[in-house]
């Protein structure tokens, strides 16, 4: 008779079975995060194109995308702490969503005019990084989990 074990862990596994689970899940992984890295670069390729900013190669774009998304993050985060500061003084749904709209593109503003500013391969208008500042908030606001909000 052959019984079968409902609960089949991994230690249970023969060495090259072991191999190829762990491979498997590392090929996982690294397939997410190039899924995720490609939208986000050809996101600002797209939008580049779109309004007609000039780079100088494909290296110099995805280092500005680089630099980009590392200043965003640690902006985006005084951004988050600075509005959850003021927060706690105002009770209108409009002139929170207004307070937060304005810290989210100032922040991303500010990230995206330094960067631009540093990087001499790359020089976007500052009507159109006004531009996209605003586009990024409308699509991060489209994609926002409302559950989150409700709490």
């Amino acid at each position: 008779m052959n019984k079968h074990k409902e609960n089949d862990s991994f230690s249970d596994l023969k060495p090259f079975e072991k191999i190829l689970v762990i491979v498997s899940l590392i090929l996982l992984v690294v397939l997410a995060l190039s899924f995720i890295i490609g939208i986000f670069f050809f996101g600002f390729a797209g939008l580049f194109h779109i309004f007609g900013v000039h780079y100088e190669s494909i290296q110099s774009l995805t280092l500005f995308a680089v630099v980009y998304f590392i200043v965003a993050l640690i902006l985006d985060f005084l951004s988050i702490l600075l509005f959850g500061l003021l927060s706690t003084y105002i009770t209108n749904k409009f002139k929170l969503f207004v307070t937060r709209m304005i810290l989210d593109c100032l922040f991303s503003w500010i990230a995206l005019h330094t960067v631009d500013d540093v990087m001499e391969s790359i020089t976007i208008p500052l009507m159109t990084e006004i531009v996209v500042v605003i586009v990024f908030f409308i699509i991060e606001e489209a994609f926002e989990n409302k559950e989150d909000k409700k709490e």
